[in-house]
């Protein structure tokens, strides 16, 4: 069993880098073409739902922009480049972390890896973006990096939830048991 769910982790975790290269070697008209695609689905939705006037909306983007910009105010379309690297590097420290646990049996190696892999995919995707036009960013990685240790901490939440939950489950059957 574990070793059937360590392989159908391995492959997720192939192809989702996979992906996350796939997007990184896109030149850059194609990735303003992408980004601009998603920014105007956005966009349409909130017209539909009207979420960017609300305090929480305004309160997030202001805060992802200090995070990630400082001072400087980008435009949304940014924002949602930004969010996209977040995310997919968030995806990829979660398969990371199940994949090196299965593997490992070992929280602290699920960490590592979960943090370490991701971060060397930023720095590789960057790097290989300079040979399509696109200039590489330490700003990009650190947002990488970011994506990759809240997946990590999302991991290690729902890790110890599942392990309180089994710690609970069998106090009740040794008390059932007595």
């Amino acid at each position: 069993m574990n070793r059937r769910w360590t392989f159908v982790l391995m492959t997720i975790l192939i192809l989702w880098t996979g992906v996350v290269l796939y997007f990184g070697t896109r030149n850059a008209v194609v990735s303003s073409k992408q980004t601009r695609w998603a920014y105007n689905v956005l966009k349409k939705i909130d017209q539909m739902l009207d979420l960017s006037g609300t305090k929480l909306f305004i309160k997030i983007r202001d805060g992802l922009n200090r995070l990630w910009f400082g001072n400087r105010k980008m435009p949304t379309v940014e924002l949602v480049r930004k969010s996209a690297h977040f995310g997919l590097y968030m995806v990829l420290s979660i398969v990371s972390f199940w994949f090196a646990l299965v593997y490992s049996r070992k929280v602290l190696m699920a960490v590592l890896v979960s943090i370490s892999l991701p971060a060397l995919v930023a720095s590789m995707d960057e790097y290989l973006q300079q040979f399509r036009g696109r200039g590489a960013s330490l700003n990009d990685v650190m947002i990488d990096v970011s994506g990759a240790v809240t997946g990590t901490v999302f991991c290690l939440v729902v890790f110890a939830l599942i392990r309180l939950i089994q710690f609970f489950l069998s106090k009740r059957a040794q008390r059932k048991e007595v």
